[in-house]
């Protein structure tokens, strides 16, 4: 009996380090295509500092006007609730201190050719149809 106790007490830790740690997505829509496709699922963890190259998801800029939903980006945001912002998964094409490449900005004029520190830039698989760096421009690595 102690050991079966033992056995759940471990399967309850990991589920909760798990639930802290990790998110599962539902991938709508076909921006990361041929990668991801509509209803796929992805298993995201929070608070690792990607890499180049590396699939993220990040809060979507709003649609009133406002640059973001919540200053200062967190989950404890107030002024939103989690489940109403929109999320994005987007791959990461370079991170501060990389050079800007020829379309990753689309034509907005970048005056600095470098990725600012605390920033990235974010390309979706299917260029035709994904919004992300090349309309919005750099994503701050807090969202």
């Amino acid at each position: 009996m102690l050991v079966l106790s033992a056995v759940v007490t471990g399967l309850a830790l990991v589920i909760a380090w798990v639930s802290r740690t990790a998110v599962l997505i539902t991938v709508h829509g076909k921006s990361m295509k041929p990668t991801l496709h509509s209803g796929d699922h992805v298993l995201v963890r929070r608070g690792v500092l990607p890499k180049r190259g590396q699939l993220v998801v990040v809060e979507q800029p709003s649609q009133r006007g406002e640059a973001w939903l919540c200053e200062p980006a967190g989950l404890g945001c107030r002024r939103e609730p989690l489940s109403n912002r929109r999320w994005l998964i987007k791959r990461v094409a370079a991170v501060a201190g990389d050079p800007v490449l020829p379309g990753q900005l689309g034509d907005q004029d970048v005056t600095d050719r470098r990725v600012p520190e605390g920033h990235f830039i974010l390309l979706g698989d299917n260029a035709r149809v994904s919004l992300d760096s090349r309309q919005i421009g750099f994503f701050p690595d807090s969202r």
